[in-house]
């Protein structure tokens, strides 16, 4: 009973998602809406190797790789974005491929540090290639208006797109979680020796489970980057927006959960954008003090995020 009650409520959110760019015409509200979306889809697509209990401060390289990818083809070779997604997926797994080899030897903090020097490594590549990337000037994606080139006069085609994917991008690591692959990764993530014993590959499904992660931040960064039209190495392979932001919301909203990473994105999204737009002005980098009280709060009275809150307050209803 509980279950379907649930699901109704999830419909109907839904629905009502649905009709904002009907009856809101602000421009600030639907992007507010869309970075939402994105943050959805990126960190639900982040937490996927968090199941077998690797985080990752590297996924600026998934999306930094994706996004050049399909822009470059679009921009010197005429190739639309929707055949540029497959291109950057498959770029994207095989970095992937040749980073697993490292990074899943690698425990902890190790894993953790070294993705990060991986996100490094592309950024500088992007800079300094300037024949295949423009270096710091950047690309721009020419504004001509059509589905083919993923371009569109208003950003309400994009509301729905984005809300598309993000509900995509949920579903698959639903599928995931729920498969024979995502109990192996529980199975590592709570004891690798054990897991073992018991038979589980844990190399593998590991690596499988950071493919799977880095090809669906790829496809991800396609729809970003024919949003914002303007693309660069710093913006593009940025640490705080595509490595840390994800990993903020997955650690507020609950690590290895479904919802966690939804809750967390939902929530930290708009919140990060209002201490931006505000504290910025103030100083320089105060938003993220903020940020960084906000997550000390939640891992000392929430280590389980707000998701194993919620968890509780539904069981005892």
């Amino acid at each position: 009973m509980k279950t379907k009650v649930y699901q109704t409520a999830a419909i109907l959110a839904a629905f009502l998602v649905l009709l904002v760019p009907l009856v809101i015409e602000s421009s600030f509200v639907l992007h507010m809406f869309i970075l939402i979306f994105f943050y959805v889809a990126l960190t639900s697509a982040w937490n996927i190797p968090v199941i077998g209990g690797k985080l990752s401060l590297g996924h600026a390289t998934f999306f930094g790789i994706g996004g050049y990818t399909a822009a470059i083809l679009y921009v010197k070779l005429g190739i639309t974005p929707w055949l540029g997604i497959f291109a950057a997926v498959f770029v994207s797994l095989i970095v992937a491929g040749i980073m697993s080899l490292p990074l899943i030897r690698l425990r902890g903090p190790f894993f953790t540090l070294t993705s990060i020097a991986f996100a490094e490594i592309l950024l500088r590549i992007a800079i300094y290639w300037r024949d295949l990337t423009n270096g710091t000037v950047g690309i721009n994606i020419p504004f001509k208006p059509a589905l083919l080139n993923l371009t569109f006069q208003s950003s309400k085609p994009f509301f729905y797109l984005v809300f598309l994917l993000a509900v995509i991008i949920v579903y698959i690591t639903y599928r995931i979680r729920s498969s024979a692959l995502g109990y192996h990764l529980r199975a590592a993530a709570s004891n690798e020796d054990a897991a073992k014993a018991l038979g589980v590959n844990v190399s593998l499904v590991q690596i499988v489970s950071l493919m799977w992660s880095a090809g669906l931040t790829s496809f991800i960064s396609v729809f970003y980057v024919f949003y914002i039209y303007t693309i660069e190495p710093h913006t593009l392979f940025s640490f705080t927006l595509f490595s840390l932001q994800p990993a903020l919301n997955g650690i507020i909203g609950g690590l290895g959960t479904l919802w966690g990473p939804v809750i967390g994105a939902i929530l930290m999204t708009p919140f990060g954008e209002f201490l931006r737009f505000y504290l910025g002005s103030i100083q320089q980098g105060l938003n993220y003090v903020v940020y960084g009280v906000v997550l000390i709060i939640v891992v000392v009275y929430m280590p389980g995020g707000i998701d194993s809150i919620l968890k509780k307050y539904f069981r005892r209803n």
